[in-house]
């Protein structure tokens, strides 16, 4: 540390420094700067690579600025001094890290050795419990037998609630075994009875079958007589007595159309009633599985075709007429041919019974792996509820149109279980006031169908 008192034309009064540069001007860069402050300021220089610090202040004499106080010091003792603070402050913070880490780890170790054996007191009846409650899940109403509750906190509470929920679910268990054994044998004793009385259905039916069959048998030889005789008194009387009878008499005449009129009446119910024979012998034959079927291919075009030739008179009293539509290059089914011209002249009779102007298409299609055939008719059309039922044994639309023709009941349900002999399904589409759409399928590539 030094102090230099000189005035402001650099002249040395006391030098501590160097005390042989009294009264001596000085000429140093760091004199001549001191000299020319007139305020009090720090300095920092080097000197000799050495930092120094000088506080430079002003002084007065008489209120005139007389000249300048320098007092100054080396930095270099305090940086090395600083710097050994820096070192020992970091050695004192290293430690107490060291030791805060130490304490943490010992805490920590402690606390979770605490904190495991408190879990494990805790966590240990409620392992059981959830064992026991997963033994009870699987029907085992034995394990409140092993747990013991000693403690009066939550899990006490826990425990408590556990075991009387288990002694009520073993009562309701056994309550329910009860119930359900009694349910059981309720059940067996009404499949015994069901299967009774399916068997008895299944006797009434196959007797009703049987005494239909042989009925229609018995009915069919006197019915063809009756026809056949009305057909020969008809031809009779045509050819040889009418024309020996005279019709100048009115009463005579009203006799003769009478009489023609009667033996029509005979002949039109006799073919009724022998249509109505041949449906039942048909429903009979195959609800008892007796048709002989001769499954052959054919093109669908043909059984159309076919069809449209035998129905060709249904339409000669009406304003309707027939058309067909017939995709060309469709392949071949296997099938019935006599059968499927069945069904399909029966669903052109429905359609003409149903139709008084308009026209019926017989329209066939592919579709995918099948054949559609769709009878399509400008008719009346056919309501929700019916077309649920028109597919049953003697249900018909004529039940619930009057004064609309109706027929044996029996012409659908055939035409059903014809069309599912061959694999296909038979559906009805109609709207009343727009007609009506019957429409089935008959599959193609199924096994032994040959494409053309």
């Amino acid at each position: 540390m030094y102090a230099i008192l000189m005035d402001y034309s650099a002249r040395s009064y006391v030098n501590t420094l160097k005390p042989e540069l009294e009264q001596v001007i000085l000429s140093g860069r760091e004199d001549l700067f001191a000299a020319s402050k007139t305020k009090a300021i720090v300095h920092e220089y080097e000197k000799g690579k050495v930092p120094f610090m000088e506080f430079i202040v002003p002084i007065k004499v008489s209120a005139n600025p007389w000249g300048v106080l320098r007092l100054g010091f080396s930095l270099h003792k305090l940086h090395e001094e600083i710097a050994q603070s820096r070192i020992e402050i970091l050695q004192q913070a290293r430690n107490i890290i060291v030791r805060s880490v130490l304490t943490s780890l010992i805490f920590l170790i402690i606390g979770v050795a605490i904190v495991f054996m408190v879990s494990t007191r805790l966590s240990k009846p409620l392992i059981n419990l959830t064992s026991s409650a997963r033994r009870l899940a699987k029907g085992d109403f034995s394990v409140t037998e092993n747990i013991k509750v000693t403690s009066k906190d939550e899990i006490g509470v826990l425990g408590s609630a556990f075991i009387e929920m288990s002694r009520n679910l073993k009562i309701t268990h056994e309550k329910l075994e009860d119930h359900s054994r009694a349910l059981e044998q309720e059940v067996e004793d009404r499949t015994v009875r069901l299967r009774e009385a399916n068997k008895a259905l299944k006797e009434q039916d196959q007797m009703k079958t049987e005494f239909l069959s042989t009925v229609s048998h018995e009915l069919r030889t006197p019915l063809a007589l009756v026809l056949g005789f009305a057909k020969i008194i008809s031809k009779r009387l045509e050819g040889v007595i009418f024309p020996c009878v005279t019709v100048e008499d009115e009463k005579v005449g009203k006799a003769k159309r009478q009489v023609k009129e009667n033996i029509n009446i005979i002949v039109s119910e006799g073919r009724r009633l022998t249509d109505l024979i041949n449906e039942l012998l048909d429903i009979s034959k195959i609800e008892a599985g007796e048709v002989e079927w001769k499954m052959e291919p054919i093109f669908v075009a043909e059984i159309i075709e076919r069809a449209a030739i035998i129905t060709g008179n249904f339409f000669e009293e009406k304003r309707v007429k027939l058309i067909l539509d017939i995709e060309e290059g469709l392949p071949k089914i296997v099938g019935d041919k006599n059968r499927l011209i069945q069904v399909v002249i029966n669903l052109i009779s429905n359609a003409v019974k149903f139709t008084e102007e308009g026209s019926i298409t017989c329209m066939v299609r592919k579709r995918g792996n099948d054949i559609l055939v769709s009878i399509v008719d400008t008719g009346i059309g056919i309501d929700i509820v019916d077309q649920k039922k028109i597919f049953d044994k003697f249900k018909q639309v004529g039940d619930t149109l009057k004064g609309k023709p109706k027929g044996t009941g029996l012409g659908l349900p055939i035409c059903k279980k014809l069309v599912e002999h061959h694999g296909g399904r038979i559906w009805v589409e109609s709207q009343l006031g727009k007609g009506s759409t019957f429409s089935f399928n008959l599959p193609y590539c199924a096994g032994g169908h040959i494409k053309k």
